[in-house]
């Protein structure tokens, strides 16, 4: 995990982070200094000290701690799928591709550390740690470990999920900036994953994906034409627990309505049809749909979510 990274990242999105824990630029001098002086393993029991200053807050953390332990079992979802294909099926992925799934599964790790980072400065109590046995991605299909396109488009259904998630859960961080825009950040990290995996697989060419853009939304034929009320990039089954709607119709991802304002033909853009307004934001995913998606496809009976 890249630290100094990871605290450079938060910073890009939360300008007031450094200034409550004292002077930005003191205490990013303080931190680099303080990594030339103490070893590797060390930092990141410093950077605990630091988020310390930053997130801890009197009063009651529980739905906070709720959100980060979830998204955090998010993360072990992610990282076991990836660090298992390059690990047990090695051979399953092209060489060329091998360095981005390799990258994938480190900023998978990176989230991990980071989130129960993020707990334990809360004083929290951190989730059990979810090993590969407590999940079956051949749940979405059988052939998931064998068929590098199959592998590929599992891994879209994993990040677009998260992403989904990872909004849902931003509700209940509203109250502590701090920890809100370090899951903002986690969000747009998985955001660019999802995107990188679409354009793998748009690069297979495959039937039926030919037109796969790198964003969730109406999917089109080879062809280019909009498949009506399909936005199943994956082509996996339905998985409507992911493309189609929360618990409410609400949040379709087909909806073309964000706060109140239609987005077709907003501002007399008569080229904002229906297809690129309802493409042009991410729904987000209620905690108990999320969860309900994530056991039902990819976690197994014993480990489940509750």
């Amino acid at each position: 995990m890249n630290i100094l990274n990871i605290l450079q990242h938060i910073e890009n999105v939360d300008q007031e982070l450094y200034e409550r824990l004292s002077p930005r630029r003191r205490v990013m001098k303080d931190f680099f200094n303080l990594g030339k002086k103490i070893s590797v393993a060390a930092v990141p029991l410093a950077l605990g000290t630091l988020f310390q200053k930053a997130y801890g807050q009197t009063g009651n953390n529980t739905v906070v701690l709720e959100a980060l332990n979830f998204a955090l079992a998010l993360e072990y979802m992610e990282f076991h799928f990836y660090n298992n294909a390059l690990t047990l099926t090695p051979a399953l992925i092209p060489a060329g591709d091998k360095p981005v799934i390799t990258t994938l599964r480190d900023h998978e790790q990176a989230h991990i550390n980071l989130l129960i980072q993020t707990i334990q400065s809360l004083n929290g109590t951190v989730r059990a740690a979810m090993p590969y046995e407590a999940f079956d991605y051949t749940k979405v299909a059988t052939n998931v470990n064998t068929s590098y396109s199959t592998f590929l488009r599992t891994a879209m259904l994993l990040e677009d999920l998260g992403v989904r998630a990872y909004k849902g859960q931003l509700i209940s961080l509203t109250e502590n900036n701090a920890v809100l825009s370090a899951a903002l950040r986690i969000h747009s990290v998985e955001a660019r994953h999802a995107a990188q995996i679409r354009l793998m697989v748009n690069k297979l060419q495959l039937v039926n994906l030919k037109q796969l853009r790198p964003w969730p939304g109406q999917r089109r034929s080879d062809n280019g034409d909009l498949l009506k009320d399909n936005f199943n990039d994956s082509t996996l089954g339905t998985m409507a627990a992911i493309y189609d709607k929360d618990s409410t119709v609400a949040n379709n991802e087909n909806k073309t309505v964000q706060a109140g304002i239609s987005l077709v033909g907003i501002n007399g853009n008569v080229e904002v049809t229906v297809a690129p307004a309802a493409e042009s934001f991410d729904e987000f995913l209620l905690t108990a749909s999320a969860r309900k998606a994530a056991n039902d496809l990819f976690i197994k009976t014993g480990y489940k979510l509750i």
